[in-house]
């Protein structure tokens, strides 16, 4: 008889562990729970600036040279 209530206990135990892994599984599919790391999108501020500077001294320098503002086309 003390047999045959391991066996059972056994049964009850895989029976949860087959459970108990199910609703993890579930879990971890459906949602998760707790904190999260933030989303960050676009770039931090003063990566941000530098690039609009590195931008706008482009434009400029474009322009400086296409009106000959350093004399290289002229005479």
């Amino acid at each position: 008889m003390d047999n045959k209530n391991n066996h059972n206990e056994k049964d009850r135990e895989q029976e949860y562990m087959k459970t108990s892994k199910q609703e993890v599984d579930h879990k971890t599919s459906a949602h998760k729970e707790g904190l999260e790391e933030p989303k960050k999108t676009g770039y931090p501020p003063l990566q941000l600036g530098l690039i609009i500077f590195a931008i706008a001294v482009l434009v400029i320098v474009g322009f400086a040279i296409g009106f000959d503002w350093f004399g290289l086309f002229g005479n």
